[in-house]
């Protein structure tokens, strides 16, 4: 049997297999389907809502042609049917521009509906490299 943080680690990637297939029915497969769905992108304002949320989604599958992610610094705390992957997220992806590399610290929230596990809030936050540290003063 598998225990909830291990199906919670697999919706998660789940999650990150469909983003990298850049395909939206497969997105639209990992997401709970109600009103009050909630994903926010490195950049972006919140997007509420199915409608504006799985838009977001079109507009992104739309301009990239390659999207890879190694994911790591993994931790997900289960609390009822309700669960949060917070995960590093290292991207290389391709599209209009080039190729492009980039880190985010994203928090991942689940929602347990029957017996899966859907996303119902993406928040992915850009991670900025710690400036070059100077010499001391003289």
């Amino acid at each position: 049997m598998t225990s909830d943080r291990e199906a919670v680690l697999e919706a998660n990637l789940a999650f990150y297999r469909a983003f990298e297939s850049l395909d939206i029915d497969q997105m639209t497969e990992v997401w709970l389907k109600e009103p009050n769905i909630v994903c926010i992108h490195p950049g972006w304002a919140k997007l509420s809502g199915w409608g504006p949320v799985m838009e977001s989604w079109s507009r992104i599958f739309d301009n990239t042609f390659a999207m890879k992610f190694v994911l790591d610094e993994i931790e997900v705390i289960v609390s009822g049917d309700v669960a949060v992957a917070v995960v590093a997220e290292r991207i290389t992806q391709s599209g209009y521009d080039g190729p492009s590399h980039s880190k985010v610290m994203a928090t991942n929230v689940f929602q347990r509906a029957g017996h899966k596990w859907w996303l119902m809030i993406h928040h992915g936050s850009p991670v900025v490299a710690p400036p070059m540290e100077e010499p001391p003063l003289q």
